[in-house]
C-alpha cells in the first residue's frame, strides 16, 4: 500500500495544473512591432499549440514576411515561443512571441513550459556545384533588374541573397523614380524654376561633356521659350546637370548622363512587365525638380521587387534564387572573374560557376557603423550606433569587400548621405504622413530652410534644430492616406498616431498644443506659406514652387510628424564605367566583373538627388546584364 505525503500531493497537483486548467480554443493578443500593433491568433488543442496566425499588422513587406513563413511554424514545431528571431525583422519577431505568450496565459497554460529554447537546426556539410551563365550577388532592385534582363535573353542566372527574402533596400525605399518629360503635363512652370534653368545655362563649362550638355540644354530651352508654353520644362540633360551640380560636380558626369538617358527606357521596360505608374509626377524631398514618379499598383519600393519576381514566375525565366545564402569570395581563373563561392545559412556550400560573368548588386554600407565612421568625410565621423539608419541591417558593404579583394578600385567612399526626415527611433521613413518635402517647422513653430533643397543641406539644417528634431507639417487631405487608413508605406495611421510620433488635429492651434509647438508662430508660418502657394512667388525660404501635395490652404485636419535625419545612402563604392564594368586601380576593366546600384560609386558625388537611387539601381543593373546579350 502506497502512502502520499503532503509534499507529493502538492507536486502531483502542480504537474496536473496545466492539463486541468488549460482550455482548448482560439486566443488572440496584440503587441507593438516595428510599424504598429501586430494581432496574433493562437489555437490551443490538447494543451499544445496547434496553430499560430497573424490576423493584422502593418509590418514591412517583404522584410517581415519571414516571420509568417518561418517564425510561426517554428513556434508550433518546437512548442515554444523561444525560437530564433528573424534577421531584419527583430522587432516584429519580439512582438509576435510576446503575443503568443499572452495567448498561452489566457488559455491557462504554464507559460514557462513553452519558454524553453528551441534546438538549433543541424548544419549541412553538403557542397553543391552550380553552372550558370551569370551569377548575381544581391537580390535587391539592381540584382533583380539584371536577372530579368539576362534571363529574357536566354541566359541561365543564379541570384544570391544573404537575407531570407528578395528585395534589399529597394523594398523599404519610398520607391520614387526620377524621369524627365513623363507625367508632367499638369505642372506649370514657375518664375523660380525658370531662374534655376537660366542659372545652369550661365555656368562655365568644366569639361567637354559639360559643354555638350549645356549646348543641348540651351537649344531645348530656346525652343521651349519660343513656343510660349507654360508647362514645366524638363529634359535628360537638365536632369543630368542638376544631378551633377547637386553632388558638387564630383561625380563622373558620363555615368550621370548615362543614368538620365536610360531612365525613360527603364520606365517603359517596367510597364512592359506589369508595373503601373501614377499619372502625375511630383517633387519628393531632395529631388530638386518635379520629375518624381511612383507606382499606382504598389506602395513604396516593394513594387519593383514584386513586379520582377512575379514576371520571373509568370514567364518561367531561368533564374535560380538562393536565399539566406552569402557570397564569401569571387572565383578568379586566368585573370577573369569566373564565379562565386557562397554558403547558405543552413551550412550548404556552393561553388557557382559563371560562364559570362558576375554582377555585384549588394548595396551600400549604411548599416555598417565601423565602415561608415572609417570612411566618413562629411559628418565628423559621428555616425555611430546612436545615429539611426533607413537601411536594412544587411547593408554592410559586403560587395565592396569582395570587389576590393579582386583588385577593384574604390571611389568617393567618404560621402555618406543622411536622409533629412527619418523616424527618431528607428530611422525608418515608413511613419511619414504627407510628403517629406512638405514644410518643416521647429519647436518654435517656424520654418528655417527651403524644403526643396539638397538633402545634405536639409539634414544639416534639421540637425541644427533643438534636440536635432523637427516636424513635417501636412494636411490630412494631402497626406497620401488610403481608404483603409494606411499611409504611403501601408502603415496604419491609427498606429502612427498612437506611437506619439505624429499628431493630428482639426486646427493648427490644437495641433501645436498636442505636439508641443509654439502655436502662434505655427499659425503665422502656415499663413505665409499659403500666401506663397496662392501667388507662386516670394517664399520666405526661397522655394521656387508649391506643389499640390504640399498645400495647407484647404483647411484641417492637419498632421505634425516628428522627424530627425538618419543615415540613408552611401554614395561611394566600386568604380565602374558606363557599361557597369568594374575597374581596377589602373582604370582597366576587370574581366568578368560588373556592378550596379549602391555598391558602386561615382554617380552621385557628395550628395544624392532624391529619387535617383532606384533608377540608378535598375538602370545600371539592366546595363550590366546587357553586356551578356548578343
Amino acid at each position: 500500500m502506497k502512502t502520499f505525503t503532503a509534499l507529493s500531493v502538492a507536486c502531483a497537483l502542480a504537474l496536473s495544473y496545466t492539463a486541468v486548467n488549460a482550455k482548448d480554443g482560439t486566443y488572440t493578443a496584440s503587441e507593438v512591432g516595428r510599424n504598429g500593433e501586430i494581432k496574433v491568433q493562437v489555437q490551443i488543442k490538447d494543451n499544445k499549440i496547434a496553430d499560430v496566425k497573424i490576423l493584422d499588422w502593418s509590418e514591412t513587406h517583404p522584410v517581415a514576411d519571414q516571420t509568417k513563413t518561418e517564425l510561426l511554424p517554428n513556434i508550433v514545431k518546437n512548442q515554444s515561443y523561444n525560437v530564433a528571431n528573424i534577421s531584419g525583422a527583430t522587432l516584429s519577431s519580439f512582438a509576435i512571441k510576446a503575443a503568443v505568450r499572452d495567448c498561452l496565459k489566457q488559455a491557462g497554460l504554464d507559460v514557462k513550459e513553452f519558454g524553453k529554447a528551441a534546438a538549433k537546426a543541424p548544419q549541412s556539410s553538403e557542397i553543391k556545384v552550380e553552372n550558370a551563365d551569370v551569377v548575381i550577388v544581391g537580390a535587391g532592385g539592381a540584382g533583380l533588374s539584371a536577372a530579368v534582363t539576362a534571363a529574357m535573353a536566354g541566359k541561365k542566372v543564379v541570384l544570391l541573397e544573404k537575407n531570407g527574402f528578395a528585395g534589399g533596400n529597394t523594398s523599404v525605399s519610398g520607391g520614387c523614380f526620377n524621369v524627365a518629360n513623363v507625367n508632367q503635363d499638369n505642372i506649370k512652370m514657375t518664375e523660380g524654376q525658370k531662374k534655376i534653368v537660366e542659372g545652369i545655362l550661365a555656368e562655365k563649362p568644366l569639361n567637354p561633356l559639360h559643354q555638350e550638355l549645356i549646348n543641348k540644354l540651351k537649344k531645348q530651352w530656346n525652343e521651349y521659350t519660343a513656343s510660349g508654353s507654360n508647362k514645366l520644362f524638363d529634359s535628360p540633360e537638365l536632369h543630368a546637370l542638376q544631378t551633377w551640380k547637386s553632388g558638387d560636380r564630383k561625380a563622373n558626369l558620363e555615368l550621370v548622363y548615362t543614368l538620365t538617358q536610360n531612365v525613360k527606357p527603364m520606365m517603359k521596360e517596367l510597364e512592359g512587365i506589369g508595373f503601373e505608374w501614377r499619372p502625375n509626377a511630383n517633387q519628393f524631398v531632395g529631388a530638386l525638380w518635379p520629375r518624381s514618379n511612383r507606382a499606382a499598383n504598389f506602395k513604396s519600393g516593394v513594387g519593383y521587387v514584386d513586379t520582377f519576381l512575379q514576371y520571373i514566375k509568370d514567364k518561367n525565366l531561368p533564374v535560380q534564387i538562393l536565399l539566406s545564402t552569402k557570397a564569401n569570395d569571387l572565383i578568379i581563373k586566368d585573370g577573369r572573374v569566373a564565379g562565386v563561392m557562397a554558403q547558405a545559412k543552413i551550412g550548404t556550400k556552393y561553388v557557382l560557376n559563371a560562364a559570362d560573368g558576375v554582377i555585384l548588386t549588394t548595396g551600400g554600407f549604411g548599416a555598417n557603423v565601423k565602415m561608415r565612421n572609417e570612411y566618413d568625410e562629411l559628418w565628423g565621423k559621428k555616425l555611430g550606433e546612436t545615429t539611426p539608419t533607413t537601411n536594412l541591417p544587411s547593408a554592410t558593404g559586403d560587395g565592396i569587400s569582395l570587389a576590393k579583394k579582386a583588385g577593384a578600385s574604390l571611389t568617393q567612399m567618404g560621402w555618406i548621405q543622411l536622409f533629412p526626415a527619418g523616424d527618431p527611433t528607428t530611422g525608418a521613413t515608413s511613419f511619414k504622413l504627407g510628403e517629406n518635402s512638405c514644410i518643416y517647422a521647429n519647436k518654435n513653430g517656424k520654418r528655417y530652410v527651403n524644403e526643396s533643397e539638397r538633402r545634405d543641406v536639409l539634414a544639416k539644417a534639421n540637425l541644427a534644430q533643438e534636440g536635432g528634431v523637427f516636424y513635417v507639417i501636412s494636411s490630412a487631405k494631402r497626406a497620401l492616406v488610403d481608404k483603409d487608413g494606411r499611409n504611403a508605406y501601408g502603415v496604419k495611421v491609427a498606429d502612427i498616431l498612437k506611437s506619439g510620433k505624429s499628431y493630428k488635429a482639426d486646427t493648427l492651434e490644437e495641433l501645436a498644443q498636442k505636439a508641443g509647438i509654439n502655436g502662434k508662430n505655427l499659425v503665422e508660418t502656415v499663413k505665409r506659406w499659403n500666401e506663397f502657394c496662392k501667388k507662386g512667388t516670394g517664399d520666405e525660404m526661397g522655394r521656387p514652387t508649391c506643389m499640390d501635395d504640399h498645400r495647407l490652404d484647404e483647411g484641417g485636419p492637419y498632421y505634425a510628424t516628428l522627424m530627425t535625419p538618419s543615415v540613408h545612402h552611401t554614395m561611394g563604392g566600386v568604380t565602374i564605367n558606363k557599361k557597369a564594368q568594374v575597374l581596377n586601380e589602373a582604370g582597366n576593366v576587370i574581366p568578368g566583373l560588373y556592378a550596379a546600384g549602391e555598391v558602386t560609386g561615382g554617380i552621385h558625388g557628395t550628395n544624392r538627388v532624391g529619387c535617383n537611387a532606384v533608377p540608378d539601381a535598375l538602370v545600371f543593373g539592366r546595363i550590366a546584364a546587357l553586356n551578356f546579350v548578343k
